[in-house]
């Protein structure tokens, strides 16, 4: 019976494909994950010569001191001024972006996610501007704020696997023709 009626069943496996493929393609969600790098670092120029004499200024102690200042440059440019700044630019939530440094590092990734990845890009290039300008004014023991990387965008897709739905949806749809067809006949059959 099923070989007789193949091209149903065959219609059906190609519908139910189409169906969860479909079904998996409206469920699919785009993510924008636009990222910066700066690049902070103390003010030398500040430190007084009796400062320098008292901390044993090596070149591995500043650079220590610069990595232990990450932690309260990440707290300012999250939620400060800065990010008020940056905010009259472009709006954006705190909850938008993401502040950290790697670890034993002086560089801070700011980065912000976003459905449109035109504004991801747009929200990291005024936090990095509004940085650059007002971090040496609310926190003078920074130096020189560095622009290392500028922001750039990828994507993130979320949702189902249309592969996975696809296979299902015609596989599913192939059973219950089959099953339909089978009943089908066995009822005329009995008859």
């Amino acid at each position: 019976m099923l070989i007789n009626k193949w091209w149903i069943c065959l219609l059906a496996l190609i519908i139910g494909a189409a169906a969860g493929y479909g079904y998996a393609k409206t469920k699919v969600s785009r993510s924008y994950t636009a990222t910066a790098t700066l690049s902070v670092a103390h003010n030398y120029a500040q430190l007084g010569q009796a400062s320098r004499q008292n901390i044993g200024a090596s070149a591995y102690d500043l650079v220590q001191s610069d990595i232990l200042l990450q932690t309260t440059i990440r707290d300012l440019i999250s939620d400060s001024a800065i990010t008020k700044h940056a905010q009259k630019r472009v709006h954006f939530s705190t909850g938008d972006i993401d502040v950290n440094s790697p670890a034993n590092s002086v560089l801070i990734n700011i980065t912000a996610h976003n459905s449109s990845s035109h504004r991801a890009v747009r929200i990291v290039n005024a936090l990095a501007r509004s940085t650059r300008r007002l971090l040496p004014e609310v926190l003078p023991a920074a130096g020189n704020v560095v622009v290392a990387k500028k922001a750039t965008s990828t994507v993130q897709v979320s949702g189902p696997s249309s592969k996975r739905y696809a296979m299902i949806g015609g596989l599913a749809l192939f059973v219950i023709t089959a099953f339909l067809l089978l009943w089908k006949d066995i009822k005329d059959k009995l008859k």
